[in-house]
């Protein structure tokens, strides 16, 4: 499957660059060529916010862990039981980890429904070029 969605991106990326379209056409394939391109665009965007979310949910966690190594050094080995602290850390981090999880499922969801409609565009646009 990935290797389909890269080959759509690639055809989709041919039809956008090899378009002369420079002036605003009316016609419909080159609607269908700007759709095509708003799809593609909305893609790469979605994708960059999931790589800044990531790095942003990869920070927390650094720090969250760094806090929780600092608090294990400190504790006695013979009191581990009376620090909530560790606890609520560690809490943290499973916190961190379902939302990465919940992050990669909503992109996925996502990125199925817009390479759909790049498919369907496409699709259109090789119809339409044909006739």
């Amino acid at each position: 499957m990935v290797r389909f969605a890269k080959a759509l991106k690639k055809k989709a990326s041919q039809l956008i660059d090899d378009s002369n379209d420079r002036q605003w056409d009316i016609t419909i394939p080159s609607m269908t060529r700007r759709e095509i391109a708003l799809a593609v665009d909305q893609i790469n965007r979605m994708k960059e916010l999931h790589e800044e979310q990531l790095n942003r949910l990869l920070r927390i966690e650094c720090y969250v862990d760094t806090e929780l190594m600092q608090l294990e050094q400190r504790i006695p080995r013979y009191m581990p039981h009376h620090f909530p602290e560790k606890d609520k850390l560690r809490k943290r981090l499973f916190e961190i980890e379902a939302e990465r999880r919940k992050l990669t499922l909503r992109l996925e969801e996502k990125n199925h429904s817009l390479e759909d409609r790049l498919l369907t565009l496409i699709n259109r646009h090789e119809q339409l070029d044909i006739n």
